[in-house]
C-alpha cells in the first residue's frame, strides 16, 4: 500500500510532507473526535496479538512503531470498507458501469431501487431518531436544529439531490465527501465532495486517523483527518462479489442482449427476399471473369451494423432496410442468365422460452421481486397485511434496508461530530452516539393502511382471547394481551394512560360548577339519596342549626345507612 511517508514519525513532518496546508490538522477539537471516529484507539493496536486478516505483515520495511501501527488501523478500515486506490482497474471499471448505467433494463433497475431507498415527503426523506427525554431540552433542542442544517448543507431539500446520490451509490459503489468546517473548526459549512479512488486511509500515533488523497503524488498530496471525511462503500474489502449493485448485473444484462440481437437479426434476415442470378462467362479471361465477380461481390455485400446505445440496425451503411437483395454469379458454361428465389433457413427464434429465461435471469440478479415485474396487474399488488407479503419482498427489504444502513452515514457521522464539538462530554457517551440516528421516510399511504389492517387483526386475536374463562374471570389479562399480542410498546401505552387522566382532569373541571352548594366532601350522589340533609343548607344561615339534624334522624329513605354516611361526609 503506498505510503505518504512510512519512516517519518512526526506530526509536523507529516504535514509538511503535503503541498497544500491543512489547517484542520492543527485543530486540537478536529483531532480529538478524528481519533474517535473510527472507533479505534491505541490501546487496541497495544493489544491485539494476531495478524488482522487485512493486514500484510510482509509490507513492513523495517517494522517500526509507526508502521505496525499504521498497519493495523488500515487493516480495521478494510474490514468494514473497500478502498478503490488499492484497486488499480477500478478507474477503468467505474468508467464501464458508468456506461452500462445508460442501457435500458439497466437504468430502470437503478432507478427503482433507489427510488424505494429515497422517499421524499415533500422536502424530506428522512427525520432524525428521538433521542432519550434523559438528555436535557438543550441538548435535544440542538440535535434538531444540526439534523435541519446539515440536510440543507448537502441541498437534500430540492428533493433530488439525495436520490441522485443514492443512484451514484448504486453505480460507482463509493461517494467520499468533504467536511468543510468553520475557520474556527466548530461548525460545519460544507460538502465537498472527492473522487473515492484518490484516498487511502492512514494512522499516525501522534494524530489519529487519517485520509490521505493522491498519496504518491507530492503536488496533489492532500491530508485530512477522519473528522474531516466521509466514505461510504457498497462492499468490504473482503467481499470477492461486486464491488456496485450495478456490476451484478453486467453479465445476465449482456447475455439476454445477445439473444434479444439474435432474435431481431433473425426476423430481419427471414423477412428479406433473396434472389439468386447467374451469370455467363462463357469467352472472358480468367482475370477479367475474377473481376466482374469480385465487383458483384463489392456491390452486394452487406455488413450489419447495430448500435447498442439507440437500438437501431445500419445494412451497409444505411439504416433503411432494404426489401429485396439480388446476388449475381458467373457462370462457367455457356447459357443465358437464370434468377432464383432462395429461402433462407435456420433455427427459429420466434419462441419465447430462451428469451424468457435469460429475462428473468436478469430480474433474478436485481434483487427487485418477480411480482414487481407483473405488467398486467401495474407491478404487482401492495400488500395489507404480513400474511400477504411474499418471502421476495421480505428479502428485497432487508435488502435495501442494508443500502439505507450505509448510506446513512452521509448524515448521521456530521451529526455526531457536530453534537460531540458542541457538547465535548457526549464524545465518551456511546448510548447518545448509538442514539443519534435518522429514519427513512417510507411509502405513508401503504404503511398507514397496512398498519390499519394489522391493528384490526390484532384487535380480533385479543377479543377473541378475553373469552376465554377461567374460574369468574378472563384467563389472560387485558395489559398482558396489549403488551404481547398488540405490541404496544412502555411509551405507547404511558401515552396512553395520559389520555385518559387528561380525560378525568377535564371532566372533574367541569361537574365543578353543578356541585354548587354541596359541602367539601360530599358528592352530587349522596346529596341525591339525602334529600333532606342536602337541601337546609341550600337555605342559607338555617341549615347550619338543629333543623338540618332532625330529618335525617327520622329516616329518609334507605334507612338508618344513610344519615351516618352523610354525617360522616359532612364532618370530613
Amino acid at each position: 500500500m503506498a505510503s505518504y511517508n512510512p519512516q517519518n514519525r512526526e506530526g509536523s513532518g507529516l504535514i509538511m510532507s503535503s503541498s497544500v496546508e491543512n489547517r484542520g490538522l492543527f485543530s486540537r477539537l478536529l483531532r480529538n473526535l478524528s481519533s474517535w471516529g473510527m472507533k479505534y484507539d491505541d490501546m487496541i493496536l497495544r493489544n491485539t496479538v494476531g495478524v488482522n486478516m487485512n493486514e500484510d505483515p510482509y509490507s513492513q520495511k523495517d517494522g517500526s512503531y509507526y508502521d505496525f501501527f499504521s498497519q493495523r488501523a488500515v487493516a480495521n478500515v478494510l474490514n468494514r470498507k473497500s478502498i478503490p486506490y488499492l484497486d488499480r482497474s477500478y478507474v477503468d471499471k467505474r468508467r464501464i458501469l458508468r456506461e452500462y448505467s445508460i442501457k435500458d433494463y439497466l437504468r430502470d433497475y437503478v432507478s427503482k431501487v433507489a427510488e424505494e431507498a429515497i422517499i421524499y415527503s415533500e422536502k424530506d426523506f428522512c427525520t432524525p431518531k428521538n433521542i432519550s427525554a434523559s438528555y436535557s431540552q438543550e441538548i435535544r433542542d440542538k440535535y434538531q436544529e444540526f439534523f435541519e442544517k446539515i440536510y440543507n448543507k448537502y441541498g437534500f431539500n430540492d428533493g433530488i439531490t439525495a436520490f441522485n446520490f443514492m443512484k451514484d451509490f448504486l453505480i460507482d459503489g463509493y461517494i467520499a465527501m468533504e467536511i468543510v468546517w468553520d475557520d474556527k473548526k466548530q461548525n460545519i459549512v460544507h460538502f465537498n465532495r472527492l473522487k473515492p479512488e484518490t484516498l487511502v486511509p492512514a494512522y499516525e500515533p501522534n494524530i489519529g486517523n487519517l485520509w490521505i488523497q493522491f498519496p504518491e503524488d507530492p503536488q496533489l498530496r492532500r491530508i485530512f483527518l477522519d473528522s474531516q471525511i466521509i466514505f461510504i462503500s457498497y462492499s468490504t474489502q473482503n467481499d470477492y462479489t461486486e464491488i456496485s449493485y450495478l456490476e451484478g448485473l453486467i453479465k445476465p444484462y449482456n447475455q439476454l442482449k445477445v439473444i434479444e440481437q439474435a432474435r431481431i437479426m433473425f426476423n430481419v434476415i427471414n423477412a428479406t427476399l433473396y434472389q439468386t442470378f447467374t451469370i455467363p462467362v462463357k469467352g472472358l479471361p480468367r482475370q477479367r471473369a475474377e473481376e466482374q465477380i469480385g465487383q458483384l461481390i463489392s456491390d452486394y455485400s452487406e455488413e450489419v451494423e447495430w448500435d447498442d446505445t439507440l437500438g437501431t440496425i445500419q445494412i451497409s451503411g444505411s439504416k433503411h432496410l432494404p426489401y429485396n437483395k439480388q446476388y449475381w454469379f458467373p457462370d462457367s458454361e455457356a447459357g443465358t442468365p437464370t434468377m432464383k428465389i432462395e429461402q433462407p433457413t435456420g433455427h427459429n427464434l420466434n419462441e419465447d422460452v430462451i428469451l424468457g429465461y435469460f429475462k428473468k435471469a436478469l430480474q433474478s440478479s436485481s434483487k427487485i421481486p418477480f411480482q414487481r415485474f407483473d405488467e398486467a396487474s401495474g407491478g404487482g399488488t401492495i400488500y395489507e397485511e404480513l400474511t400477504s407479503m411474499t418471502r421476495d419482498e421480505v428479502v428485497f427489504g432487508n435488502f435495501i434496508n442494508r443500502l439505507r444502513q450505509i448510506y446513512k452515514e452521509l448524515i448521521v457521522k456530521p451529526i455526531r461530530l457536530q453534537m460531540c464539538m458542541e457538547f465535548p462530554e457526549l464524545k465518551d457517551d456511546e448510548v447518545f452516539l448509538n442514539e443519534c440516528d435518522i429514519v427513512f421516510n417510507v411509502n405513508q399511504i401503504f404503511e398507514n393502511w397496512r398498519k390499519l389492517s394489522n391493528m384490526d387483526k390484532k384487535v380480533t386475536i385479543v377479543t377473541n382471547l378475553l373469552t376465554i374463562m377461567k374460574d369468574d374471570r378472563t384467563y389472560f389479562h387485558i395489559d398482558y394481551l396489549m403488551e404481547h399480542i398488540y405490541g404496544l410498546s412502555q411509551e405507547e401505552r404511558n401515552e396512553n394512560e395520559r389520555y385518559w387522566l387528561n380525560k378525568k382532569v377535564e371532566g372533574s373541571s367541569e361537574a365543578t360548577p353543578d356541585m354548587g352548594g354541596v359541602p367539601e366532601g360530599g358528592s352530587p350522589e349522596m346529596g341525591a339519596e339525602t334529600p333532606p340533609a342536602q337541601g337546609p343548607p341550600a337555605q342559607g344561615p338555617p341549615a347550619q342549626g338543629p333543623p338540618a339534624q332532625g330529618p335525617p334522624a327520622q329516616g329518609p329513605p334507605g334507612g338508618a345507612e344513610t344519615p351516618p354516611e352523610g354525617g360522616t361526609e359532612f364532618e370530613f
